[in-house]
């Protein structure tokens, strides 16, 4: 039997800067890339490397995004 292998893990805030020292922090990892094409979707972002999966951190950066609806979906 194979096994299953996650690439990237998204998830989505409402402060970049916050969450991202937080992610740093606890996990002990560093920013590696931050892809500035997103900002055509309103969004910015954050990736950290985790051996061979990447955690992404996005979060809106102008109204009526689906990262910033989401988020208010949700009550945050």
């Amino acid at each position: 039997m194979g096994y299953f292998r996650l690439r990237q893990i998204a998830m989505v805030a409402s402060d970049l800067a916050t969450t991202g020292r937080q992610i740093a922090d606890v996990l002990g990892l560093e920013i590696c890339y931050r892809d500035t094409g997103v900002a055509k979707y309103g969004l910015h972002n954050a990736l950290f490397a985790m051996g061979g999966t990447f955690l992404e951190i996005v979060a809106p950066t102008q109204p009526n995004t689906a990262a910033g609806r989401y988020i208010e979906r949700r009550k945050g």
